[in-house]
């Protein structure tokens, strides 16, 4: 075979033995980080004691050459290995991409053709013949450029190596820096044993003492990893920090493959058994319904169970080695369904509500909306936040909501009532009551607190009812007040007819009279205790047929009716007759009807109509006073007349003024705050 073993052989084979034997170890623990890289290296250097141990024995030439190229195996591995080390030690293991590792691996694998082919080229050494046999075998050698190629190439990685793990002690304190410095004394020795032995004067002959110092430096790196826990303390404070927490906790590597879950975090797997290693979208709950974009990101996600859904709270965090690269994620799913569900009721509670939730800021501007405004309002909550609640409220009613917002803006805890009319979407003025409850100073509501609720309906039914009662009141007292002088006439009269009925004919056209009065006074108590109701359906009424068919209806003698212009308006079509009846009447009954005129026409210069006449007119001082209630100048007239047309013009919303005529008569205004069609009479 052309071995011829001694003690030196046999010595290598067992340092063979025993970085097999501690690769192995690395192996089977190798979910300490680093133990695989250290794997490598014990191989490289088993590799490289059986490569000295075929050397130091061999007899005859193709023995010694076989022994360089099993040497060469393991010393080609030892620098990029321990590299991979350093890396992985100080947690910058993902610059080995596939291209960098091809860069570190391509000088190694050519140097390594080159030794195969050695006997055809010169590039490494020349050999010739053997000038000491076993057990110290030694041939005369010269080494070539690419043997100190190769040499330099290990030393600069293998410097590099220990240069990154000192750096990474000297940042670190305690177990971490004793653990750096036993790993540099294991790494320095091989060094300073290789320089010995290429530079030396070899005094121990072909018997590489390197093979035996990195032996040692296996053996510091395994009780390093092993007996003193290096690299450990990340899985100790795993254990407490993670395995212990009642959240689940995740870890997705940057290919998107889950790595490692805590116990909690089990539960939720939808494969527990082979979960790790597979794609997190197929195993993570709602992993794929997170968003996109910044890694960092928190998210809400709902995962049914059998106990119905339960909503998480997602933390999600980038993880990045030493240099900033991004090697995963991790994900926190923290269990907020009991929050989750509070929130839900509340918020179901508030927009359940038939009133609205609104918060306003310091400087009186939404921060929040709830959704029934939608409904009592007609705005959409985004619609009103952001905007100043002031610019919404009516101008009369503004100064005291600002006046309050500025004198109590610091008085937390000040609660108010306030009815305002409010601009809803429409643009109608709405009465809103709102409750006010100064929460600036809470952390959690930082803002004024308004619950409001609409009573527009409300008000208008207690002015109506007001109204109804005031009519009520005035009813009462024309029945009893005003009935009763016609009354007395009409029994003071008939006692008379008891004695003797042929002598009084005049009493009983008194009798007459005087009922016919009472029947008056009672149709214009009705009328009027009707008149002052609000108009809440109207139709298109011509202005002009309606004052001609009033116009029949009035005893007018020979007063004379114009009616210059027309107009389409929408009203009450029986309170306007009745309106434009009391007007003629007033207008006959108050002047000689002989030649007696009224007129009724649009106005020129606003929107609305007029009528008027040729009599005596009003004086100045009375034209309020005309529509006052039982104000009258004709004894024979009941004092309603106007009152019941000042009723019926402000039932539909509008306005009546009296004035002169161009005649000198009087002139009664009405403005419409509506716009009519005007139409001129036909003149063919």
């Amino acid at each position: 075979m052309g071995l011829s073993p001694g003690i030196p052989t046999w010595v290598l084979l067992i340092a063979f033995g025993i970085n097999l034997g501690i690769a192995g170890i690395a192996v089977r623990r190798r979910s300490v980080r680093g133990a695989v890289p250290l794997a490598a290296i014990m191989i490289s250097v088993a590799l490289y004691s059986l490569g000295n141990g075929v050397l130091s024995a061999s007899t005859t030439m193709p023995t010694y050459r076989t022994g360089l190229v099993i040497k060469y195996i393991g010393a080609v591995g030892l620098g990029p290995t321990q590299f991979w080390f350093g890396l992985t030690y100080s947690g910058r293991e993902s610059l080995l991409t596939r291209r960098r590792w091809a860069l570190l691996l391509a000088p190694p694998v050519v140097v390594f053709g080159l030794v195969v082919t050695a006997q055809s080229h010169n590039l490494l050494w020349t050999l010739d013949g053997f000038v000491q046999g076993p057990p110290l075998a030694s041939p005369e050698r010269v080494n070539g450029p690419v043997f100190w190629f190769n040499l330099l190439y290990q030393y600069i990685l293998i410097g590099t190596t220990y240069v990154i793990v000192g750096l990474f002690g000297l940042k670190r304190s305690g177990r971490y820096r004793t653990q750096a410095t036993l790993m540099l004394l294991g790494g320095i020795i091989p060094l300073i044993a290789s320089l010995v032995f290429v530079f030396g004067s070899d005094p121990m002959g072909s018997a590489d003492p390197t093979a035996f110092a990195f032996t040692f430096t296996g053996v510091v790196f395994a009780i390093a990893l092993f007996r003193f826990d290096l690299l450990d303390l990340m899985p100790v404070a795993r254990h407490t920090l993670v395995e212990e927490m009642s959240d689940p906790v995740f870890v997705v590597d940057k290919d998107g493959r889950l790595v490692d879950v805590n116990e909690t975090g089990t539960d939720l797997l939808d494969d527990e058994g082979t979960a790790i290693g597979r794609s997190a979208s197929e195993v993570m709950p709602s992993y794929d319904s997170l968003p996109d974009g910044d890694a960092s990101a928190d998210a809400d996600v709902v995962i049914e169970a059998d106990g119905g859904p339960h909503y998480f709270d997602i933390n999600r965090s980038t993880l990045t080695d030493q240099t900033g690269s991004v090697i995963g994620q991790l994900l926190i799913y923290r269990d907020v369904t009991e929050r989750r569900i509070a929130e839900e009721r509340f918020q179901r509670l508030i927009e359940r509500s038939s009133d609205m939730v609104t918060v306003l800021d310091e400087d009186g501007e939404f921060t929040y909306v709830s959704q029934p405004v939608k409904k009592i309002l007609g705005y959409e909550p985004p619609e009103l936040v952001g905007e100043n609640a002031v610019e919404y409220i009516h101008p009369d009613d503004r100064q005291r909501v600002v006046e309050d917002l500025a004198r109590y803006v610091d008085d937390y805890g000040y609660s108010g009532t306030y009815v305002v009319r409010f601009r809803d979407a429409a643009g109608n003025w709405r009465f809103i009551e709102a409750h006010a409850t100064n929460l600036l100073a809470d952390p959690f509501v930082e803002g004024i607190v308004l619950n409001s609720r609409d009573v527009t309906e409300q008000l208008q039914r207690k002015r109506k009812l007001e109204r109804q009662n005031e009519r009520l009141d005035q009813f009462a007292s024309i029945v009893a007040h005003d009935l009763r002088n016609p009354l007395n006439v009409a029994s003071g009269r008939l006692s008379l007819l008891e004695s003797d009925v042929a002598s009084h004919d005049a009493s009983i056209g008194t009798i007459q009279e005087q009922l016919e009065r009472m029947e008056s006074i009672i149709d214009d108590s009705l009328t009027l205790a009707r008149s002052g109701e609000t108009v809440t359906e109207t139709d298109e009424v011509d202005l002009e047929l309606i004052a001609y068919d009033a116009w029949q209806s009035v005893e007018t003698g020979g007063a004379t009716l114009v009616v210059e212009t027309t107009l389409q308006i929408d009203g009450d079509r029986n309170r306007l007759r009745n309106m434009f009846e009391n007007l003629f009447r007033n207008s006959v009954e108050h002047n000689e009807s002989a030649d007696l005129t009224v007129k009724a026409g649009s106005l020129p210069d606003a929107v609305g109509f007029y009528v008027e006449d040729t009599g005596a007119g009003i004086p100045c001082e009375e034209r309020d006073a005309v529509f006052e209630q039982g104000y009258t100048t004709n004894a024979e007239g009941t004092g309603f007349g106007l009152a019941i047309v000042k009723d019926i013009v402000q039932a539909h919303g509008w306005d009546i003024s009296a004035t002169e005529g161009e005649s000198g008569g009087a002139r009664f205004v009405i403005e419409c705050h509506e716009s009519p069609m005007v139409n001129q009479p036909d003149t063919t």
